[in-house]
């Protein structure tokens, strides 16, 4: 027979982990059967070459990611999105930054051309949700 105690104490913030100052924004989106490659062909051209690159070339972004699941029942989400930020202060508001980003999107897109490419966007997948992580880090 097997018996379990239960822990003598809880994880506490700065004594047992950390937390880090850079921040995922992780969007998970529900692509439709068979959607996936005409999907992913817009972002490419949407979120990957224009948006993100403007972001990382400001500094409201460090590093981009897009993850594709290859599990065959996906009933939630099957592509995520990661935006790592340097803190959570580049997701503030701020009109000088969005400016620079979205002059700099324009450089890549004109703004005819995306929404053209988004315009299909809604029959090909359900946006399932938004969460901001912070990375843990065990002392």
């Amino acid at each position: 027979m097997f018996v379990f105690a239960a822990p003598s104490h809880s994880a506490e913030i700065y004594k047992d982990y950390v937390l880090s100052k850079e921040v995922y924004d992780m969007i998970f989106v529900h692509v439709f059967p068979n959607r996936l490659d005409d999907y992913l062909d817009g972002m490419k051209q949407t979120w990957w070459s224009s948006w993100c690159q403007a972001e990382k070339k400001d500094g409201a972004a460090i590093d981009c990611q897009i993850y594709a699941s290859t599990t065959m029942d996906n009933r939630d989400f099957n592509v995520v999105f990661i935006t790592k930020r340097p803190s959570a202060a580049m997701s503030d508001p701020d009109e000088a930054r969005y400016n620079a980003v979205m002059a700099d999107t324009r450089k890549k897109l004109t703004e005819d051309k995306q929404k053209s490419l988004v315009a299909g966007y809604n029959e090909m997948r359900t946006i399932f949700g938004q969460q901001i992580f912070r990375q843990l880090t065990f002392k």
